[in-house]
């Protein structure tokens, strides 16, 4: 009697065992079903979003997939794209990636291997030389224009930028990119950032105060020397956003220009930004601080100026906002 009752114990544990058993395999093949069902449609989703057509100056550029080998030709989309897309989805960027007084992406630069020719001396055939499926390129110089034109022939998509002037173009700039990169939300969300970024710098300008008038003095590359920065570089506008006016508006300048002590003179500006492009600081303004007018500026005079990095001033990026932001607090006091 108690063997038979043993045995039915045991097959009756046996019986809830298997189909313990089996009611886990069931779950298990249901959650990953259920897993696999989320991952199709997030591939499905990634899908759905190419190709797509990019609206821009005028021309409908269409990216049949996502780009994953994308090459900026220009300082300036490099910074966009950095901000949008893991290093190792560009193919190649400028050295003027790797400096610091330039760029703000200095450490994502070392992630990217190759490097392609500076912005005034592309070569159409090394573009062509790198396995890429989108190329962005930034307007600034007659070569570039020419480039354009060759690379445009190709059946490759290609997104030309016309010169950043303005951080309304730099934001906007950020949209088109993202769009085309298939980084749309992150590319919102980054223009939502420094909108915010903005209208915080801007609600400390006070509202009765003069508008002071600012200059910025900066080199342009190797050789040139000290420009006065003016309409159409991105630094004419940062000082209208932060409720001054622009020096080089005393002498009607129409775009940045070669500094004479004589026009400098004449603007005398409240305040000056000396801008660092090849980190020797104030060695480049030599010619210009050793002629005895220089002393004579109302700005020399009261202590008023200032050395910054060229990326904060002069090369739109989303650092300019910091550079904004020092600006205001200098020249209102508010340091």
């Amino acid at each position: 009697m108690k063997r038979s009752l043993y045995m039915l114990s045991s097959i009756l544990f046996l019986a809830l065992f298997l189909f313990a058993c089996g009611s886990t395999d069931r779950s298990n093949t249901e959650e990953a079903d259920d897993n696999t069902g989320e991952t199709e449609e997030t591939n499905e989703t990634e899908t759905e979003d190419f190709p797509v057509t990019v609206e821009h100056d005028g021309e409908d550029i269409t990216i049949n997939e996502k780009p994953e080998s994308i090459l900026p030709l220009s300082l300036d989309v490099t910074e966009i794209l950095l901000e949008l897309v893991d290093p190792s989805r560009v193919v190649a960027i400028s050295s003027s990636a790797e400096d610091k007084h330039l760029s703000t992406h200095t450490d994502k630069a070392e992630e990217i291997p190759n490097r392609v020719s500076t912005a005034a001396y592309i070569d159409p055939e090394e573009v062509l030389a790198y396995e890429t499926d989108l190329l962005l390129l930034t307007k600034m110089h007659g070569q570039e224009e020419d480039a354009s034109s060759i690379l445009s022939e190709i059946d490759l998509p290609i997104i030309t930028f016309d010169t950043m002037g303005t951080l309304a173009e730099f934001m906007e700039n950020i949209e088109v990119i993202g769009q085309a990169v298939g980084e749309t939300d992150k590319a919102t969300a980054l223009v939502e950032q420094m909108e915010n970024d903005l209208d915080a710098i801007q609600s400390n300008i006070p509202e009765d105060q003069e508008a002071p008038s600012v200059l910025v003095l900066s080199e342009v590359g190797a050789g040139t020397g000290p420009f006065m920065m003016g309409p159409g570089n991105i630094s004419y506008d940062l000082i209208q956003l932060a409720g001054a006016t622009p020096a080089v508006d005393e002498i009607g300048l129409e775009g940045s220009s070669p500094a004479s002590i004589e026009q400098v003179m004449k603007m005398d500006p409240d305040y000056i930004f000396l801008l660092d492009f090849f980190g020797r600081g104030e060695e480049d303004f030599t010619e210009l601080s050793e002629n005895p007018g220089w002393s004579s500026l109302q700005a020399i005079k009261n202590d008023q100026v200032k050395m910054l990095d060229v990326k904060y001033l002069m090369n739109p990026n989303v650092e300019v906002l910091e550079g904004l932001e020092i600006m205001v607090d200098w020249i209102y006091g508010l340091e």
